[in-house]
């Protein structure tokens, strides 16, 4: 190799490795989602379980890791290990829910409320149909709308 093509191999490697670090440095000091103040998708419980159940490849594609805002029928209102409000809501399968974790907490909320929330989709569980156990669907992150 000539001179002139080591030193154009070295600049590129050299802006290559300058804007990986820039791209890193910016989503470093983004920060979190904001959740409460970011636009969402609005479904209601039964019909985002209902997506998962019919077709889960393309319902991840369309809502894992983005915020959604789901209207539902609280099925139960309990806490976690690490203290955080779990709240369930109904589905049309029995014994499935769409489970969400509370970012705080959701105050005076009771089984049979009508709610609305907004979280980050996880995906749907991992059910055991041998047992009969269902799949939860998950929302992370989440906050009672009022």
């Amino acid at each position: 190799m000539t001179g002139k093509t080591k030193k154009r191999i070295g600049i590129s490697i050299l802006i290559v490795v300058l804007l990986c670090a820039s791209v890193g440095y910016y989503l470093y000091q983004k920060g979190p989602l904001d959740v409460k103040s970011s636009s969402a998708i609005k479904v209601t419980a039964a019909g985002l379980y209902e997506q998962f159940s019919k077709d889960s490849t393309g319902s991840l594609k369309k809502y894992s890791g983005r915020v959604v805002e789901v209207t539902g029928m609280v099925s139960s209102v309990s806490l976690n290990q690490q203290n955080q409000q779990i709240i369930l809501l109904k589905t049309p399968a029995e014994g499935a829910f769409v489970n969400c974790t509370m970012e705080e907490s959701a105050g005076n909320v009771h089984a049979n409320d009508n709610v609305n929330i907004k979280g980050i989709c996880s995906g749907i569980g991992q059910g055991d149909e041998d047992l009969g156990i269902k799949a939860d669907l998950y929302l992370t992150r989440c906050f009672l709308i009022k």
